[in-house]
């Protein structure tokens, strides 16, 4: 009966732990132990001390019985998409910080106006702030020097986390920092911000009904949301022939695989509706839909093959669409 009992725990944490996207030393430096006992518990053999059981739960955001007996219904995320995300994370891994293109605050994107022109943000001063999807950390560092109270942030990637981290302690800043999917609650506070926020991270969900959902909690009633992400359009256009033109349907909302670096990553293409709709579902009003371009425009007349973000293109279609929606 011991041995069936730490095989099963065992086989929970490890089916926890890989949903979640965390490694055996991320799990063990959140409960104090190392990550051989991490290993064994994940073998079966030996059992977490009774006294971690709760630490656990909490950290997977889980019961305490479902350490024993998972359901479909935990926070945990269906394989298929945990796949895709443990995919997504060993590439950020593997990326050498000179290979990095960081698109952070005052920026919300390729080719927009930036929050000194477009003060979607507010006063941050005294504010408790939510990064989802905070890279190597730049966004926080610039929350940090306007004055915000507490600093937050999310990302599936240690190493980002890592970096974000170090960028932090060199501006003489500290944040609470977690190594998570945005589609599960690595521990997050409820009813905690007055402003989460996503810069070009958001639309990398695998779902975005429970990345949406969870934001929402994490809010304060009246809190606000801002994000941006690429023009749904941008994947719909290619430019080749001296001309653009479509090389795929707008409304299929089809995953697209994306090839970086020699590896494919995959991302859902969903309609700018898809988004607002979402939002209104889990109980946000939405204040501003930016779409506005700007670019140079001698730029602007120079035809780049091939090339996703350019001015060429920033002429045509904006680029990137920024939302800022409150919670109700």
């Amino acid at each position: 009966m011991e041995i069936n009992m730490r095989s099963q725990i065992g086989k929970n944490i490890r089916a926890l732990r890989a949903r979640r996207l965390v490694s055996q030393e991320d799990l063990a430096e959140a409960t104090g132990v190392t990550a051989q006992a991490v290993s064994k518990w994940e073998t079966g053999a030996a059992n977490p001390d009774l006294m971690l059981l709760p630490k656990l739960a909490e950290y997977f955001d889980v019961t305490i019985d479902s350490l024993f007996h998972i359901r479909e219904s935990d926070n945990m995320l269906p394989e298929d998409s945990a796949s895709v995300l443990r995919q997504h994370a060993d590439w950020w891994a593997g990326i050498e910080e000179t290979d990095l293109t960081t698109v952070a605050l005052p920026r919300y994107g390729f080719f927009t106006p930036t929050e000194d022109t477009l003060c979607l943000l507010g006063d941050i001063r005294g504010k408790n702030v939510l990064e989802i999807a905070c890279g190597s950390g730049d966004s926080l560092v610039w929350m940090g020097k306007k004055g915000a109270r507490e600093l937050w942030g999310l990302d599936i990637s240690s190493a980002q986390i890592k970096r974000a981290d170090a960028a932090l302690r060199k501006n003489g800043m500290n944040a609470n920092l977690f190594v998570a999917p945005m589609e599960l609650n690595p521990g997050l506070p409820h009813g905690h911000f007055d402003l989460v926020f996503s810069i070009y991270g958001l639309g990398w969900s695998m779902d975005l009904e429970k990345t949406v959902c969870h934001i929402a909690q994490y809010l304060r009633p009246g809190g606000k949301l801002v994000f941006s992400w690429d023009n749904p359009l941008m994947q719909c256009v290619i430019s080749e022939n001296g001309k653009y033109s479509f090389c795929r349907s707008y409304l299929e909302e089809e995953q697209i695989p994306i090839s970086k670096h020699n590896d494919i990553f995959h991302l859902n293409n969903w309609k700018l509706s898809t988004y607002l709709n979402c939002l209104a579902r889990h109980g946000f009003l939405v204040e501003q839909l930016v779409e506005e371009s700007e670019y140079d425009e001698k730029e602007a007349a120079v035809f780049e093959e091939g090339r996703l973000y350019s001015a060429g293109r920033a002429r045509f279609f904006n680029p990137a669409f920024i939302v800022k929606a409150r919670r109700i």
